[in-house]
Protein backbone atom coordinates (compact mmCIF):
# COMPACT_ATOMS: atom_id res chain seq x y z
CA UNK A 1 0.00 0.00 0.00
CA UNK A 2 1.30 3.76 -1.07
CA UNK A 3 1.80 6.13 2.35
CA UNK A 4 -0.32 8.87 1.21
CA UNK A 5 1.38 11.25 3.95
CA UNK A 6 1.27 12.60 7.04
CA UNK A 7 -0.76 15.27 6.46
CA UNK A 8 -3.71 13.15 4.53
CA UNK A 9 -3.76 10.52 7.76
CA UNK A 10 -3.47 13.24 10.37
CA UNK A 11 -6.36 14.66 8.64
CA UNK A 12 -8.25 11.46 8.72
CA UNK A 13 -7.51 11.10 12.45
CA UNK A 14 -8.75 13.89 13.21
CA UNK A 15 -12.03 13.62 10.99
CA UNK A 16 -12.76 11.00 13.39
CA UNK A 17 -11.25 7.61 12.20
CA UNK A 18 -8.81 6.56 14.62
CA UNK A 19 -7.14 3.53 13.02
CA UNK A 20 -5.47 5.99 10.57
CA UNK A 21 -3.40 6.53 13.31
CA UNK A 22 -1.78 3.30 12.25
CA UNK A 23 -0.46 4.50 9.13
CA UNK A 24 1.30 7.06 10.79
CA UNK A 25 2.63 4.74 13.58
CA UNK A 26 3.69 2.58 11.22
CA UNK A 27 5.31 5.37 9.44
CA UNK A 28 7.07 6.71 12.41
CA UNK A 29 7.75 3.95 14.88
CA UNK A 30 11.42 2.81 14.08
CA UNK A 31 12.57 6.37 14.08
CA UNK A 32 10.45 7.26 17.43
CA UNK A 33 12.27 4.14 18.94
CA UNK A 34 16.00 4.43 17.42
CA UNK A 35 15.89 7.96 19.25
CA UNK A 36 14.45 6.94 22.12
CA UNK A 37 16.49 4.00 22.55
CA UNK A 38 19.79 6.32 22.02
CA UNK A 39 19.00 8.53 24.30
CA UNK A 40 18.06 6.31 27.47
CA UNK A 41 20.29 3.28 26.02
CA UNK A 42 17.98 0.31 26.78
CA UNK A 43 15.73 -1.31 24.77
CA UNK A 44 12.99 -1.97 26.84
CA UNK A 45 12.86 1.58 28.02
CA UNK A 46 12.78 3.07 24.69
CA UNK A 47 10.21 0.67 23.59
CA UNK A 48 8.16 2.13 26.48
CA UNK A 49 9.36 5.58 25.73
CA UNK A 50 7.97 5.35 21.89
CA UNK A 51 4.98 4.15 22.87
CA UNK A 52 4.29 7.12 25.78
CA UNK A 53 5.21 9.01 22.65
CA UNK A 54 3.12 8.66 20.31
CA UNK A 55 0.11 8.09 22.96
CA UNK A 56 1.03 11.63 24.03
CA UNK A 57 1.31 12.42 20.09
CA UNK A 58 -2.33 10.93 19.25
CA UNK A 59 -3.90 12.94 22.52
CA UNK A 60 -2.30 16.19 21.41
CA UNK A 61 -3.15 15.14 17.71
CA UNK A 62 -5.41 18.53 17.59
CA UNK A 63 -2.66 20.89 18.60
CA UNK A 64 -0.57 19.91 15.73
CA UNK A 65 -1.16 22.96 13.41
CA UNK A 66 0.80 21.54 10.08
CA UNK A 67 3.29 24.16 10.21
CA UNK A 68 6.50 21.87 10.67
CA UNK A 69 6.79 18.50 9.59
CA UNK A 70 4.92 15.96 11.30
CA UNK A 71 8.52 13.94 12.51
CA UNK A 72 10.13 16.81 13.33
CA UNK A 73 6.74 17.34 15.82
CA UNK A 74 6.69 13.91 16.71
CA UNK A 75 10.51 13.86 17.32
CA UNK A 76 9.96 16.96 19.92
CA UNK A 77 7.35 14.68 22.02
CA UNK A 78 9.86 11.73 22.04
CA UNK A 79 12.67 13.96 22.77
CA UNK A 80 10.65 15.59 25.93
CA UNK A 81 9.32 11.81 27.00
CA UNK A 82 12.89 10.47 26.49
CA UNK A 83 14.78 13.42 28.31
CA UNK A 84 11.54 12.95 31.29
CA UNK A 85 11.88 9.61 31.59
CA UNK A 86 15.77 9.75 32.44
CA UNK A 87 15.59 12.57 34.97
CA UNK A 88 13.65 10.05 37.18
CA UNK A 89 16.58 7.83 36.86
CA UNK A 90 19.47 10.11 37.96
CA UNK A 91 20.84 7.50 40.70
CA UNK A 92 22.15 5.53 37.31
CA UNK A 93 25.79 5.73 38.00
CA UNK A 94 28.32 3.84 35.42
CA UNK A 95 31.69 3.33 37.03
CA UNK A 96 34.80 3.79 34.94
CA UNK A 97 36.12 0.13 36.32
CA UNK A 98 32.63 -1.28 34.04
CA UNK A 99 34.48 -0.54 31.06
CA UNK A 100 36.71 -3.09 29.68
CA UNK A 101 40.31 -2.22 29.59
CA UNK A 102 41.36 -3.31 26.35
CA UNK A 103 40.20 -4.05 22.94
CA UNK A 104 41.52 -7.78 23.73
CA UNK A 105 38.24 -7.94 26.03
CA UNK A 106 36.24 -7.85 22.73
CA UNK A 107 38.25 -10.91 21.27
CA UNK A 108 35.84 -13.61 22.17
CA UNK A 109 32.99 -11.91 20.45
CA UNK A 110 34.64 -10.73 17.26
CA UNK A 111 36.34 -12.32 14.51
CA UNK A 112 39.89 -10.41 13.69
CA UNK A 113 41.80 -7.86 16.32
CA UNK A 114 40.56 -5.31 13.78
CA UNK A 115 36.75 -5.80 14.79
CA UNK A 116 37.83 -6.23 18.26
CA UNK A 117 38.99 -2.70 18.40
CA UNK A 118 36.57 -0.85 16.24
CA UNK A 119 33.74 -2.88 18.78
CA UNK A 120 35.93 -1.41 21.95
CA UNK A 121 36.17 2.02 20.17
CA UNK A 122 31.87 1.69 19.31
CA UNK A 123 31.44 0.59 23.31
CA UNK A 124 33.92 3.10 24.54
CA UNK A 125 31.55 5.83 22.65
CA UNK A 126 28.33 4.48 24.10
CA UNK A 127 30.26 4.48 27.42
CA UNK A 128 31.16 8.25 26.86
CA UNK A 129 27.79 9.06 25.92
CA UNK A 130 25.86 7.11 28.82
CA UNK A 131 27.73 9.68 31.22
CA UNK A 132 26.28 12.72 29.74
CA UNK A 133 23.30 13.94 30.82
CA UNK A 134 19.87 13.63 29.57
CA UNK A 135 20.07 16.86 27.70
CA UNK A 136 23.33 16.43 26.20
CA UNK A 137 23.05 12.68 25.31
CA UNK A 138 19.43 14.00 23.10
CA UNK A 139 21.86 16.75 21.51
CA UNK A 140 24.39 14.20 20.65
CA UNK A 141 22.29 11.91 19.47
CA UNK A 142 20.27 13.61 17.33
CA UNK A 143 23.39 15.73 15.58
CA UNK A 144 25.21 12.75 14.97
CA UNK A 145 22.58 9.61 14.53
CA UNK A 146 19.86 10.68 13.55
CA UNK A 147 21.96 13.65 11.30
CA UNK A 148 19.56 16.81 11.66
CA UNK A 149 21.17 20.14 11.70
CA UNK A 150 21.39 22.35 14.58
CA UNK A 151 18.43 24.35 13.00
CA UNK A 152 16.33 20.90 13.06
CA UNK A 153 17.71 20.41 16.85
CA UNK A 154 16.37 23.71 17.65
CA UNK A 155 12.92 22.70 16.74
CA UNK A 156 13.01 19.67 18.07
CA UNK A 157 14.53 20.76 21.61
CA UNK A 158 12.98 24.06 21.68
CA UNK A 159 16.69 25.48 22.29
CA UNK A 160 18.20 28.53 20.21
CA UNK A 161 20.50 27.26 17.23
CA UNK A 162 23.14 29.29 19.03
CA UNK A 163 22.71 27.52 22.45
CA UNK A 164 22.71 23.88 20.44
CA UNK A 165 26.07 24.88 19.08
CA UNK A 166 27.16 25.66 22.91
CA UNK A 167 25.44 22.62 24.38
CA UNK A 168 27.00 20.09 21.09
CA UNK A 169 30.37 21.78 22.49
CA UNK A 170 30.23 20.85 25.89
CA UNK A 171 28.89 17.74 25.79
CA UNK A 172 31.89 16.36 23.35
CA UNK A 173 34.22 17.87 25.46
CA UNK A 174 32.88 15.88 28.49
CA UNK A 175 32.65 12.58 26.00
CA UNK A 176 36.27 13.39 25.07
CA UNK A 177 37.41 13.65 29.11
CA UNK A 178 35.82 10.62 29.89
CA UNK A 179 37.54 8.61 26.78
CA UNK A 180 40.73 10.00 27.99
CA UNK A 181 39.48 8.66 31.65
CA UNK A 182 39.12 5.20 30.01
CA UNK A 183 42.61 5.84 28.26
CA UNK A 184 44.34 7.05 31.53
CA UNK A 185 42.98 4.00 33.10
CA UNK A 186 43.82 1.26 30.92
CA UNK A 187 47.60 3.32 30.71
CA UNK A 188 47.95 2.93 34.15
CA UNK A 189 46.63 -0.93 34.09
CA UNK A 190 49.55 -1.61 31.54
CA UNK A 191 52.27 -0.03 33.39
CA UNK A 192 51.37 -1.62 36.73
Amino acid sequence: MVYKGDAYYIREVLGGSTGAYTYIVNRHKDNAFNLAFRICGNREDAEEIAQDAFMKAFRALGDYRFKAGFATWLYRIVYNTSVSYLRTRRGEIISLEEFPSDASAFLGRTDTEEEAVREHRNELVNYALKKLNAEERALITLYYYEEMSTEEISKVTSITRENVKIRLFRARRKMLETIRDVEMKNEEVYNA
